[in-house]
């Protein structure tokens, strides 16, 4: 791929993050527990990490984090969005990269939306200067494994429909390891 066209679809992947992430604030959660969200950016996310490099997939969620903070949630949640967004993705990059024989998609996404979780919780403690936070960790464990299917399942959709439509590379065809 050529590097403007690379250029152009990170923009373009960029900005869809910003609105999924923006809308979801939009859909209410049954779940009467703070903090718990479907994470929906993270399907943009599951996207780069398969047809880019680290580099470029941080570049997004840096991107992403920084504008949907500034527009819905304020420099406290920005913390917490880069701290947990950083982390996962480079656990859902090496996964995907080195394991991707042993974990789906679906099974990436959880480990990328526990680790995101565990992170924001570590910083909501270092911050607070209270570890009781940690008690709320498992809650959003739970939340976690249904959020990170939830968001898997359609990333898992989203890669294949991407990786046929040859949006990357007209040379590219997806390995079956990669959508188990």
């Amino acid at each position: 791929m050529d590097k403007n066209k690379k250029y152009a679809v990170i923009i373009i992947l960029v900005t869809n993050a910003i609105i999924i992430s923006c809308l979801e604030s939009f859909i209410p959660i049954p779940i009467p527990v703070p903090g718990v969200k479907l994470g929906l950016g993270n399907i943009i996310t599951m996207i780069a990490i398969v047809f880019l490099g680290l580099k470029d997939v941080l570049f997004i969620v840096i991107v992403r984090c920084f504008v949907v903070a500034f527009l819905t949630r304020g420099v406290v949640m920005l913390v917490l969005s880069l701290a947990g967004g950083i982390l996962s993705t480079i656990v859902m990059w090496l996964l995907f990269k080195k394991l991707s024989r042993l974990f789906s998609v679906k099974g990436i996404s959880i480990a990328g939306a526990i680790v995101h979780s565990t992170a924001q919780i570590m910083v909501a403690a270092f911050i607070l200067g209270q570890a009781v936070v940690m008690y709320y960790l498992p809650v959003l464990i739970v939340s976690s494994i249904i959020t990170g299917l939830l968001t898997g399942s359609i990333a898992e959709i989203a890669i294949k429909e991407v990786a046929l439509k040859g949006v990357f590379s007209d040379d590219y065809k997806p390995k079956d390891q990669q959508f188990r």
